[in-house]
């Protein structure tokens, strides 16, 4: 029975902790590694959990609670992917919660269809509403680089919650470590999915994704987020070797995104920063069934143009 080991990154959630935690210790595959990153938060989310593992003995000697200094989702995430010593990892996040066999349909699935990488469908939760299943598609080939191919055009979504992956095409060492908390899953999958052999869809919602209602969903946190964003790809690319890896199928992808955004927000400044991307995007031929459409490529493409005129 191949050892699963979820990770749970921890900040802010004490109103929600006790429903994941009991979904996770009561999952029906025994072989776990719990791994939990306190990341240094302020409210009493990681003595909750402690209350719930003392209903759960037997989960007790594969679990551990790290606690840190606040550092941001990002090294959270590379601490726990450090810490796991399982044949498959899996993150999950604290405000969500999953069904009794999540893990188990997630390696079965693995181990009949011999895949790296298994994905499933999920249910999105909304406060007093009735929670809808978002279902995943297919995309073929099913290789590694066609699944990182189909993420960043949405034909998949880059979620690390509903992807189980094998421990072997996380280099933790070598990873690329996103910026900012905002989309941070698209700079970790995008590096993780690549080197999968297989990557194969399981039809049925398992994860239970949590969304909150925000009050601060203004101007202000809406440039935030995007220029976060932005920043995120902007480094990806830059970091990623450009004879190999994703960049020489996805790079396009990737400086779109943090093209579009740049510009939405009229944040020249940052794109100055990188005169490679700006470079390419200004001579881009416009790609078709991308993320970013037509329309806001020709925008993305001009503001690069009449930025590099005012560079000379």
């Amino acid at each position: 029975m191949p050892t699963v080991s979820i990770i749970v990154p921890i900040y802010g959630v004490e109103q929600f902790i006790r429903k994941c935690a009991e979904s996770l210790f009561s999952q029906t595959w025994t072989e776990i590694q719990y791994i939990f990153v306190d990341d240094g938060s302020p409210d009493r989310s990681a003595e909750i959990l402690e209350e719930v593992l003392e209903a759960f003995p037997e989960r007790k000697s594969q679990t551990a609670i790290i606690h840190q200094k606040n550092q941001g989702l990002p090294v959270v995430r590379k601490v726990g992917m450090g810490m796991a010593t399982g044949e498959y990892i899996i993150q999950v996040d604290s405000d969500d919660w999953v069904e009794p066999d999540y893990i188990s349909s997630l390696v079965e699935k693995a181990v009949d269809e011999d895949a790296d990488v298994v994905y499933c469908d999920f249910f999105k939760e909304y406060e007093g509403r009735q929670p809808k299943i978002e279902r995943e598609k297919d995309f073929f080939p099913t290789d590694g680089v066609m699944a990182v191919k189909a993420m960043h055009n949405s034909i998949i979504r880059a979620y690390m919650w509903n992807k189980l992956v094998k421990r072997d095409l996380i280099n933790t060492e070598g990873l690329i470590l996103p910026l900012y908390g905002y989309h941070e899953d698209i700079v970790f999958n995008t590096q993780i999915l690549y080197n999968a052999r297989k990557c194969v869809h399981l039809k049925r919602p398992l994860y239970h994704y949590r969304r909150r209602r925000s009050g601060s969903m203004t101007r202000a946190f809406i440039v935030k987020t995007r220029k976060h964003s932005a920043l995120n790809m902007l480094h990806l690319y830059d970091s990623l070797p450009k004879d190999k890896g994703p960049v020489t199928t996805c790079g396009i992808d990737i400086l779109l995104r943090a093209g579009w955004y740049s510009c939405i927000i009229m944040d020249f400044k940052l794109l100055s920063a990188y005169p490679e991307a700006v470079k390419i995007l200004s001579e881009m031929k416009y790609v078709h069934n991308c993320r970013v459409p037509i329309t806001k490529q020709v925008y993305t493409k001009m503001c690069c143009k009449i930025l590099r005129l005012l560079w000379k």
